[in-house]
């Protein structure tokens, strides 16, 4: 007897390797996948304006990282002590409006260089409502203010198709190879209510299928589907029935991970995991002498690796490793 539907995944047109460059952009569910591949160290940039959930943000984001905008005074907000933007998550503001518009800056500056060389770039869409300030028009983020300042709408599907057609040939100006993943976010918008959440995803699904059909280098990873049709149960999801477990996200992750890694990156991504297990492993006895062959044993494991990858970063595994060999 079968107790789920099975999704199938078709085969990635590029395999995934810890030399490639990643991008991603969107929901909270783009930064749990994000989380995932930075913590087996890809060269991944995750939300590099913070998490957003409508695909016109997600659109006006990357024309900005790619014509490196630079925000000012005038793009800022002043809101409950803090300065803010509109096009940013709230994790960029700050009391202080040159250290806000330093951290936006620098991030649009930090990820230019890597939109030029990704590999792939990852976009998850979350909702097709969004909300529009009488003076600043379409956001990203309305930061808690007074909802007389905006109106809501839902974002109709050509709308969403031709900003994308003029995103995708502008990226591909400058990066004609990058790999570009579609994903829909299986977390639901119940705010906005169960049938305007459902008419949301379908325009978001409509608008994807037709960017693909358009595009060769433009796919779709169902994240939705394994979610929602192959999980099918409340007990994949966080007690607010909203936001999928740990364990529905590691399942994700898991036929993420089968569909676009080689073997050998997955034996890797193994090894990356077993350091990082063995840098935070507390002994009874740090001095003992069986410690130090252990330290001594993940250094040398440790040194292999990375003079096989020199790009792989285990500073923070080796100082968290040697912190007591003293």
């Amino acid at each position: 007897m079968n107790f789920s539907t099975p999704v199938v995944i078709p085969a990635a047109n590029k395999l995934i390797n810890h030399h490639d460059s990643l991008l991603i952009l969107g929901s909270c569910f783009a930064e749990n996948i994000g989380e995932k591949l930075t913590s087996h160290k890809f060269n991944a940039n995750v939300n590099p304006f913070g998490i957003i959930y409508n695909p016109v943000s997600i659109a006006k984001s990357l024309n900005h990282i790619f014509n490196e905008y630079n925000f000012k005074e005038d793009d800022l907000l002043f809101f409950n002590d803090k300065w803010l933007s509109l096009q940013h998550h709230g994790s960029f503001s700050n009391s202080n409006q040159t250290v806000c518009l330093n951290n936006i800056n620098n991030s649009i500056k930090s990820v230019h260089s890597q939109l030029k060389q990704a590999t792939y770039l990852f976009i998850t869409f979350g909702s097709a409502w969004v909300y529009e300030h009488e003076k600043h028009g379409l956001v990203a983020n309305c930061h808690k203010i007074p909802a007389t300042q905006f109106s809501k709408r839902l974002l109709k599907v050509d709308e969403i198709v031709a900003a994308y057609k003029t995103l995708i040939n502008t990226i591909k100006s400058i990066n004609p190879t990058i790999h570009i993943v579609f994903t829909v976010s299986p977390v639901r918008h119940t705010k906005d209510g169960l049938w305007e959440n459902n008419l949301s995803k379908a325009v978001l699904h409509l608008s994807i299928k037709e960017l693909i059909e358009n595009f060769d280098n433009c796919t779709y990873f169902p994240a939705y589907e394994i979610v929602m049709d192959e999980l099918r149960d409340y007990r994949f999801f966080n007690d607010d029935l909203v936001h999928p477990t740990h364990l529905a996200v590691n399942y994700v992750w898991e036929k993420f991970a089968m569909s676009y890694f080689s073997k050998e990156t997955i034996a890797l991504m193994s090894n990356i995991q077993k350091i990082k297990q063995a840098a935070t492993h507390k002994p009874f006895d740090f001095n003992s002498e069986k410690h130090q062959q252990f330290i001594k044993n993940q250094l040398t494991i440790i040194q292999e690796l990375t003079t096989q990858f020199p790009h792989l970063n285990f500073e923070e595994e080796k100082e968290l490793l040697t912190m007591w060999n003293v």
